[in-house]
């Protein structure tokens, strides 16, 4: 089976790659920033498409027109190129962001995203699905939780790294009170590759561990684990809570997660270890 994998040199993309080079009947045809001008000829032989290109990086109020062709044009290109090479299937990689504020988050919820990641994701969610309905091409919108792990450098573990390898503050805002669905890396590339290489139950689906741990609980175990980091307090505007509802990914997927408690005992304090200078 040939995967057509945008994204591929982002984290998710590198953990996708290295999960899919242990099963010999799968061959991964990666698309990194570089090779989107020749995206045509990349679809050629696809017998699906994993679209996990996303930017974090450039913000809308610095690079808007930026942020529009890396997040929305790219899709855009994408869906046109797949119906010139008669692809089959595509799989999009959403967020929960999409759901903005509201606590409810099963499949069938209302989107009301508040952020312009969760406002592209949403746009890019009904460019998919309105395109591939209409050309016959079969489809699947993953919405992931809050990823962590791999070689991530956006999430709270690499904001906490950063701080004990540069011996800075951590700024915790909001006194830690919201409640985050965290979700490892490799847990994501293994359902995302399962789901992509199996036939399609759901169009719509939460990629999430259904449990939510509280910000400050996590950072509370963080500093136990390392007496010395400094904690400074902020204050900023965020959801106060995001837990996936799994009653579908439970339908399809039954593997552990990997628990938050046991990643930081382990892989992160390797992690962190790993980074600090000799002294």
């Amino acid at each position: 089976m040939n995967i057509v994998l945008t994204g591929a040199e982002g984290n998710f993309g590198s953990e996708f790659r290295l999960q899919a080079s242990t099963q010999n009947h799968l061959k991964v045809i990666a698309v990194g920033r570089n090779d989107w001008p020749y995206i045509h000829d990349k679809l050629a032989n696809a017998d699906v498409v994993v679209h996990a290109a996303s930017d974090l990086r450039t913000a809308a109020s610095l690079d808007p027109a930026r942020l529009l062709e890396s997040n929305v044009m790219s899709t855009a290109t994408l869906l046109a190129a797949a119906r010139q090479q008669r692809v089959k299937r595509l799989v999009f990689l959403s967020s929960c962001a999409v759901y903005g504020e509201d606590m409810r988050t099963s499949e069938d919820s209302l989107c009301c995203p508040i952020t312009i990641n969760g406002i592209s994701k949403h746009l890019n969610e009904k460019l998919v699905a309105e395109f591939c309905a209409a050309n016959g091409i079969e489809y699947q919108i993953l919405r992931v939780f809050n990823s962590y792990g791999g070689n991530d450098k956006f999430s709270i573990f690499s904001k906490l790294k950063r701080a004990l390898h540069q011996a800075t503050p951590f700024t915790l805002n909001n006194e830690g009170r919201m409640l985050r669905d965290f979700v490892h890396i490799s847990d994501v590339a293994s359902v995302v590759l399962n789901l992509s290489t199996n036939s399609v139950q759901h169009t719509h689906l939460n990629i999430g561990t259904g449990v939510a741990t509280k910000i400050s609980t996590l950072v509370n175990m963080v500093a136990a684990q390392f007496p010395e980091l400094v904690i400074k307090r902020g204050v900023t505007q965020e959801a106060e809570y995001s837990r996936a509802d799994t009653t579908r990914l439970r339908g399809v997927w039954s593997n552990d997660f990997i628990r938050i408690e046991d990643y930081i005992a382990q892989q992160f304090a390797n992690y962190v270890a790993g980074d600090r200078p000799i002294t």
